[in-house]
């Protein structure tokens, strides 16, 4: 069985200062291919290095609704720029987020927002739509930040056109109710590690409403780290504290497994035919699509990659330069 991580921060500090050593763990445990998603303009140029150095790594870039305060008057010019340096980038992390609005300022400088809080919901929506319409000019699949703002996007999804290339809703924290329509708009769903904490046992309903083609699993590493029982692979950051590791993917599936009452085989065949006609990953070409049956299961569309491709590194700068920021 082969996995793919649909969401993770791999640039992100507090997992070290060598990413690759990740990736290779990851490889090591059959992970074969991951989307590093950036938040900033500060991290965009580290996830584009990252995918330079690493053909399993799949670059994404969005402002995140918690960075909106602190952008620059042209982060919108240097998102463009990151989507052209990497043909096969895809728009995210974006959203919208009403739970960070109720943080105290020192939680949200901690959080890494910055002295000036958290954008207001109408900004947050500004410049959500303004990635939106970009992802529909260029054809681009979007991962989506929503937390606790469920009527707002709702709102802006039914009031535009639908995403040509759909869009992810990653550690899907909806309700049941919403998932057909959402569907209908041309939603995928990823679940993350958090969701097999007991107290997210109310989620099991919600994620087997979900249809088997628009599932995907996540890490979110280093963030939302799973119950004790569901780490393969502990971590901390510089100051001992414990992060989600992205090599702890497959234990995460486990968990996601027995959640949703799937066969370990039948869950990593959807999740790996999903995971590469969403993202479309530049590999896809040399292979295309097969169907296969897993055992018990109706023929699912599996994605074949080749063996020395997936999860591998080059170990190299690419030869496209990277620009004087590419070191943050």
């Amino acid at each position: 069985m082969r996995w793919f991580d649909a969401h993770n921060h791999l640039q992100d500090p507090r997992l070290g200062n060598d990413p690759l050593e990740w990736v290779s763990a990851a490889a090591a445990r059959g992970i074969a291919g991951m989307v590093v998603h950036g938040t900033c303009e500060g991290d965009w140029p580290e996830v584009r290095r990252l995918a330079d150095l690493c053909p399993s790594v799949i670059p994404a870039f969005g402002l995140h609704p918690w960075r909106v305060s602190a952008r620059s008057p042209r982060w919108r010019d240097a998102l463009i720029e990151c989507l052209d340096s990497a043909p096969h980038a895809v728009l995210g992390e974006v959203g919208l987020d009403r739970w960070i609005l109720d943080q105290s300022l020192e939680r949200c400088v901690e959080l890494g927002i910055g002295p000036r809080g958290p954008a207001p919901l109408e900004f947050q929506l500004e410049v959500f739509d303004r990635q939106l319409v970009l992802a529909s000019e260029r054809g681009l699949p979007v991962t989506v930040h929503c937390l606790q703002a469920w009527g707002p996007l709702m709102d802006c999804l039914r009031g535009r056109p639908r995403l040509p290339r759909g869009f992810l809703l990653h550690s899907y924290g909806g309700s049941v109710e919403l998932v057909p329509e959402l569907v209908r708009l041309g939603a995928h769903f990823s679940i993350s590690g958090h969701s097999l904490h007991p107290r997210k046992a109310w989620q099991a309903e919600v994620f087997r409403a979900i249809p088997s083609d628009r599932l995907l699993i996540e890490t979110d590493a280093p963030d939302q780290l799973p119950p004790d029982d569901w780490v393969s692979h502990p971590a901390t950051d510089t100051r001992g504290r414990p992060v989600n590791s992205p090599v702890n993917l497959v234990r995460i599936a486990e968990g996601v497994s027995g959640l949703l009452g799937v066969p370990i085989e039948e869950l990593a065949a959807h999740c790996e035919a999903n995971w590469m006609r969403f993202f479309r990953p530049p590999f896809l070409g040399e292979t295309g699509l097969r169907v296969t049956a897993p055992a018990g299961a109706a023929g699912v569309a599996e994605a074949v990659l080749p063996s020395d491709r997936g999860g591998s590194c080059l170990g190299r700068r690419s030869e496209r330069s990277l620009g004087p920021d590419a070191s943050q």
